[in-house]
């Protein structure tokens, strides 16, 4: 009986001395393990070469947890550089943009920038890392409105600041609960001074023709009146008259040009209260002539008495779009101008039931010089330049113009003028 239980208490100590020894054993493991892993995470700028030697003397009971580690380290290592390595391309080609471009988020405070953005705005920040706000480098309100905006709406907007045109597009932020925005801002000096150096030669060229053309269509008519006294020199009579009718279709063209020259100017228009009925009169007087040798009909339709607009402005555009009707309504002789009120405009819509305007040719109607029929527009003295015209007064107006039409069902131009 004794013995047994001397051979139970020996079992004990020994289970109780194992047990020990094992944790003692697997704590010195852990012990070492988590130093070996701690000198793994800090070895960032080792080579993969250097790293598996962290486990050149690793215990067997812990090789596939070694194992494990040591890959998911080279792993990360590996995708780290990486991402060190497109960030440095990314960074590389956003500071090496000419245009000014900056991400901030829903508070307006500055994610990132590129080189551009501080030499357009003349600022760069104090310390690297620290917060900055975009009202902080930037004190115009319409810039911040524009940011403010983007946010608020999720969409895209554009803006035209003095010399520079702003894009505002929203984005995906990487933080949950957050949303940012990037601005780019694109120089426009250039492309004005240029813009400028066209207006100023195409305005120069136009004044200093029209003296020779003046003089040249004068001579023709005292030539042409020559001729016409002697029937004997019909012949030499009939050659003159081209010369004179080119002549006034240079001035025309001229005068056209002067008028879009003034139009890029961008001058301040001086608007007024104008009666519907007074200004459509007077046109439809002025085209009475071409009206009655096309045999054509005008309707007219007023329901709105006033509308708010430059006088000169609102008769060439009427006129230009009752002319642009009378020639190119084929074989109809209806043609339809109305006048209505809507709840934020004043409308004018002249209407013909010509061949129409097909698809291909709406987006460039209103284009200088642009023809959808090219022959026919030389033949009867167009320039292309009517349209154009009626597009900038509208812009002008702080309107727009548009076209209604489809082939062989007749067109409709509709502008719209702000009724404040």
């Amino acid at each position: 009986m004794i013995q047994t239980i001397l051979w139970a208490l020996a079992a004990v100590l020994l289970s109780i001395v194992a047990y020990i020894l094992s944790y003692v054993r697997f704590r010195r493991m852990i012990s070492y393990q988590t130093r070996q892993m701690i000198q793994l995470m800090k070895s960032e700028e080792i080579e993969n070469t250097k790293i598996g030697n962290i486990y050149a003397t690793a215990d067997e009971d812990f090789a596939d947890l070694e194992r494990a580690a040591l890959s998911l380290r080279k792993k990360y290592l590996r995708l780290r550089r990486q991402s060190q390595e497109e960030r440095k391309g990314y960074e590389t080609v956003f500071s090496g943009l000419k245009e000014a471009i900056v991400t901030v988020d829903q508070n307006l405070r500055i994610i990132s920038f590129n080189s551009s953005f501080m030499g357009f705005f003349n600022w760069a920040p104090v310390k690297e890392g620290g917060n900055y706000f975009l009202h902080d480098v930037i004190r115009d309100p319409l810039i911040i409105s524009t940011f403010k905006k983007t946010f608020l709406k999720n969409e895209i907007q554009k803006n035209e600041i003095d010399m520079y045109q702003l894009f505002v597009t929203p984005l995906p932020s990487r933080i949950e609960n957050e949303s940012w925005c990037l601005g780019v801002f694109y120089d426009l000096s250039e492309i004005r001074k240029t813009e400028r150096i066209r207006v100023d030669f195409v305005a120069n060229a136009s004044h200093e023709m029209r003296t020779p053309l003046t003089v040249m269509k004068g001579y023709a008519e005292v030539l042409g009146k020559k001729l016409k006294a002697r029937p004997e020199l019909a012949a030499e009579y009939e050659l003159v008259q081209p010369i004179i009718q080119s002549a006034e279709n240079m001035s025309d063209l001229m005068n056209e040009l002067l008028n879009l020259s003034k139009l890029d100017v961008g001058l301040a228009l001086t608007k007024e209260s104008l009666s519907t009925n007074a200004v459509t009169e007077v046109v439809l007087g002025e085209v009475e002539l071409l009206q009655n040798m096309q045999h054509k009909k005008i309707e007219v339709d007023i329901q709105v008495d006033f509308v708010l607009a430059q006088q000169d402005a609102l008769k060439q555009i009427l006129r230009n779009l009752l002319v642009n009707a009378i020639k190119y309504s084929g074989q109809s002789d209806q043609i339809k101008v109305t006048w209505l009120q809507t709840p934020s405009a004043v409308v004018l819509k002249v209407k013909d039931n010509g061949p129409g305007i097909s698809k291909e040719h709406q987006n460039r109607i209103f284009e200088r010089f642009y023809r959808v029929d090219k022959g026919r527009g030389r033949d009867q003295g167009g320039f292309g330049l009517g349209l154009a015209l009626v597009k900038h007064h509208m812009l002008n107006h702080g309107g727009t113009v548009k076209l209604i039409s489809d082939a062989h069902s007749g067109s409709e131009f509709i502008c719209e003028f702000p009724a404040q």
